[in-house]
């Protein structure tokens, strides 16, 4: 279905204003929650009383209450694709009337476990979110860290006005641990957390206004680390991470003003460790730091998530930094 030349729910035209367009989408969400949890979504204090009717009429009864229950679940399902299709359509629409995005290979050294740093976006771009992957990430994921990083730049250039204010830089500018037991050492994330410092000062000598580090699992150990380094971000988020990266973290960041928002989704294993070794990783975050919407499951999910990826776009985008820094962007109404 092209834009411009289809129509969509509720007969929005997909080549219409990106406005428009989502405030369709916030419609349909709306319907949807209701649906889900509106008084046929759940029994009601009569269902007490039904367990004493029986018979073939209450059965009929009670199967029939079943079925538009189920209908309502399917048409909530509906609704909430149709939103997706919309926000899409809506970023589509933005990102058409601005430059496009590239992938630049920043650094590219494969041996000695490798240093692999790509770069989604113009080298001058005022706001810029660097994605620090985990345990058993290597150059040769390229392709795979590529994709994250301009996923998240898609979000981002939705939210503002000019593109080239925008973009991400996929970091694995260390050596992260092989396989998941070998994350109980900790020298990698500190080697890490060194070489993050050093690459956000030259984002910020390059002209980054405001810099946002997304760990994710092990990577969040690095970005933790690397805030008690020094690290002069504007805000951490951790996607299944183990804890906020170390003992401190959390009173460090309280201190220089930088926000902290940690996520885990359901099914995701990290749940079981996360917090158990606060001497080694840090408290966990989910509870302890704002959390952001997200829809995804299991560990491996966070950074295809659009739901999460939006609203890591939205918090990168914000009314300035909460250091005082100002911001020469503008943010799209």
């Amino acid at each position: 279905m092209a834009a411009g030349d289809a129509t969509g729910p509720a007969g929005a035209r997909l080549g219409s204003d990106p406005g428009a367009l989502e405030a369709v989408a916030v419609q349909f969400e709306s319907a949807a929650r209701f649906l889900r949890a509106g008084p046929l979504a759940r029994p009601s204090p009569a269902a007490h009383a039904m367990e004493r009717w029986t018979g073939r009429d209450a059965d009929a009864l009670l199967a029939r209450l079943g079925e538009v229950t189920s209908a309502r679940r399917r048409v909530a399902v509906e609704l909430e694709g149709r939103a997706d299709v919309l926000r899409r359509a809506a970023r589509t629409q933005r990102q058409a009337s601005s430059g496009g995005r590239s992938v630049r290979v920043r650094v590219d050294l494969p041996a000695g476990g490798g240093r692999l740093v790509q770069r989604v976006g113009p080298m001058a771009a005022p706001i810029v979110v660097v994605i620090v992957p985990g345990v058993g990430t290597d150059p040769a994921d390229r392709e795979r860290l590529a994709d994250a990083a301009t996923r998240m730049w898609d979000h981002m250039a939705g939210h503002v006005d000019r593109s080239d204010d925008v973009a991400v830089v996929s970091w694995l500018g260390y050596d992260p641990p092989d396989v998941v037991p070998g994350a109980l050492d900790v020298r990698a994330a500190d080697d890490g957390a060194a070489a993050l410092v050093g690459e956000v000062r030259s984002l910020r000598a390059g002209g980054a206004e405001r810099v946002i580090v997304v760990g994710h699992s092990y990577g969040g150990v690095v970005a933790g680390r690397a805030l008690l380094a020094g690290m002069d971000a504007d805000a951490v988020v951790y996607m299944g991470a183990p804890g906020l990266g170390a003992p401190g973290v959390l009173e460090a960041a309280a201190e220089r003003g930088v926000e902290l928002r940690a996520v885990r989704a359901p099914a995701d294993p990290i749940g079981v460790v996360a917090g158990a070794a606060p001497g080694l990783y840090g408290p966990d975050g989910v509870g302890a730091v704002p959390s952001l919407p997200h829809t995804g499951r299991g560990h491996s999910a966070y950074l295809s998530d659009a739901v999460l990826l939006d609203a890591v776009a939205g918090l990168a985008v914000g009314p300035g930094s909460p250091t005082g820094r100002g911001t020469g962007y503008r943010r799209r109404p």
